[in-house]
């Protein structure tokens, strides 16, 4: 008998976590995410930056960024620029290239920006692959999908993030984030937004 309580407790206990542990992360992590946007540029898959080496015109040059994050300059090979800030990527590049020209001074600038690519999937009037040349908002990335669908479920919309940590979820609810009490985040590249 005793055995018997014991495992409907332990039962009770592993269905109580279960059901407590949601397989998201907190939403206040989007609110730190859009504090650092501020920031400044963040490189990502498709931008073409110049790289200027300053008194050396045969580093210097437009670069594009590849699908692994990377690009290539002379002397240092591949660099990796995906979700680094440029100020970053300058420091980067210098400090590989102080091996060969030991006060190296770099400045990157963006040429052309890749448009954000994010997806829409599930009850939307027009699921799909989108695009967008500027920022776009978790709202208006919705607005280009022309609303959700009937029976869509408004108060728990999924977005779904790839990270260098592994994939990330947040769940939101429509109406708290027009309502402004739940954050409307700025869509990164290949963020998709799913609703049931």
């Amino acid at each position: 008998m005793r055995r018997i309580t014991l495992f409907i407790a332990a039962a009770l206990l592993c269905f109580t976590l279960g059901c407590a542990a949601k397989n998201t992360s907190p939403i206040e992590e989007l609110l730190d995410d859009q504090a650092g946007a501020t920031a400044g540029y963040v490189a990502k898959v498709g931008d073409v930056l110049m790289v200027k080496v300053w008194g050396e015109p045969r580093l210097s040059g437009e670069v594009f960024i590849r699908e692994d994050g990377r690009f290539t300059m002379s002397l240092i090979n591949d660099v990796v620029a995906i979700d680094k800030s440029l100020e970053q990527i300058n420091n980067d590049v210098s400090t590989r290239l102080q091996e060969f020209i030991p006060s190296v001074s770099v400045t990157t600038t963006v040429l052309q920006a890749a448009p954000t690519r994010y997806y829409l999937s599930g009850k939307f009037f027009k699921p799909g692959e989108f695009r967008s040349a500027n920022n776009i908002t978790l709202l208006q990335a919705i607005a280009t999908g022309g609303g959700f669908a009937p029976f869509a479920d408004e108060s728990s919309v999924i977005l779904i993030r790839r990270t260098a940590q592994g994939e990330l979820r947040y769940e939101l609810d429509y109406n708290l984030v027009v309502e402004g009490s739940e954050p409307n985040p700025k869509l990164k590249d290949g963020d998709v937004i799913a609703v049931k």
